[in-house]
């Protein structure tokens, strides 16, 4: 009999749940590929000038590739937070230990912000200050009502769409918003900026992918009842997107090219933070997240699932390890050179597969990774 892998958890608390590391893996593997595709071929002029189907997919500011797998990465973050409360039943928990969770929260976040606040200064673009944003946000929103945290989530996408239309017709008027996208965090101002609407990962809209794992992580007991709507819902949202795209793009041309407005709005482009661009992602990462998780019913006792729930546990680790590798073997010892996305792909499965066989050892040795043993030891 398939047995749902929160029935198992629910056996022994403290186990972890293999879907969300294995969500972890895949979203860690995306990233690596994003990363040293954009830092290999777009600081230079080894940008291809007719790129290939997958090159198109593979770009990192305009692929269609370019955003599920840190959006996933958010997600499950959010769904972790709300599994720090589910653990002990949150609606009966004492008044102390919901404020000993938001505690813990808050340290977290206040770590990883740090910590992404100095890789910033070597590794431009980082996840890892929103990141930190996120939990700290989610110390204070984590108990709230569905409908107080679809309202926030909804807010977040508005003021993003807004704020960048806004900023669009600025542009014709012919006043410039270059104040709106500070060149680096140097200011309390700025940082504010970069971190609320601007950069790589901005809480308007992202925000709302956070909600959205809490709202899921609420209610993860009950996913595999829950599977075929959120894969229909999830599967809807990407073709409503892209076909709404596809059919204002087309409707709206003139002989200069399509209407830039229309464009605009209608956009799947991640910096265009527009609603269908965030229709689109949560659309993708809802469906791979089912599959993932009837993936673990499944099979969650096969070897390659708890390989990858092992590297999935040391995503932190792993992560600031591939910054590291890439400017020794890139930057210092220029042993690899940009010639395109092959490049960059062949480094990253190297990569990623050097990070599997260790995260397997290191699990094996000592358990807990190096900097996840840092982080929860200052986090709890």
């Amino acid at each position: 009999m398939l047995t749902h892998e929160s029935e198992r958890r629910t056996e022994n608390p403290d186990q972890r749940i293999a879907s969300l590391d294995v969500m972890r893996t895949i979203a860690l593997f995306g990233i690596i590929v994003l990363n040293y595709h954009g830092y290999l071929n777009f600081q230079s002029v080894s940008a291809s000038a007719s790129p290939s189907i997958f090159e198109r997919w593979w770009h990192p500011f305009e692929g269609v590739l370019a955003n599920p797998f840190p959006v996933g990465f958010v997600m499950v973050a959010g769904m972790g937070v709300a599994l720090l409360f589910n653990r002990d039943a949150a609606a009966q928990l004492r008044n102390d230990n919901i404020s000993d969770i938001r505690w813990r929260l808050a340290r977290r976040g206040l770590f990883l912000f740090t910590l992404g606040y100095g890789v910033e200064w070597i590794w431009a673009g980082t996840i890892l200050p929103y990141y930190g944003a996120y939990f700290l946000i989610g110390s204070i929103i984590a108990t709230w009502s569905r409908a107080k945290l679809i309202a926030l989530a909804a807010l977040s996408v508005l003021a993003g769409a807004l704020i960048e239309w806004w900023r669009l017709e600025q542009s014709f008027n012919g006043n410039l918003t270059l104040w709106l996208s500070p060149t680096a965090p140097n200011t309390p101002r700025d940082l504010l900026i970069r971190l609320f609407i601007d950069y790589t990962h901005p809480i308007f809209p992202w925000l709302m992918f956070f909600i959205v794992g809490i709202l899921l992580g609420r209610v993860y007991d009950q996913i595999a009842i829950l599977r075929k709507r959120l894969f229909t819902f999830g599967t809807a949202a990407v073709v409503f997107a892209y076909s709404l795209n596809s059919i204002i793009n087309s409707e709206f041309v003139s002989d200069s090219g399509p209407d830039e407005r229309w464009s605009h709005l209608a956009s799947t482009q991640p910096f265009d933070r527009g609603i269908l661009y965030v229709t689109a992602s949560i659309g993708v990462v809802l469906a791979v997240f089912v599959l993932v998780t009837l993936l673990c019913d499944r099979f969650g006792e096969t070897f390659i699932v708890r390989l990858a729930q092992t590297t999935g546990q040391m995503t932190l680790t792993i992560y600031l390890a591939h910054i590291f590798i890439f400017n020794a073997v890139v930057n210092w010892w220029q042993l690899v050179t940009p010639t395109g996305l092959d490049t960059a792909m062949t480094m990253s499965l190297a990569v990623y597969f050097v990070a599997i066989v260790w995260a397997s050892w290191w699990h094996q040795k000592f358990g807990r990774g190096p900097v996840e043993r840092l982080y929860r030891r200052f986090g709890g």
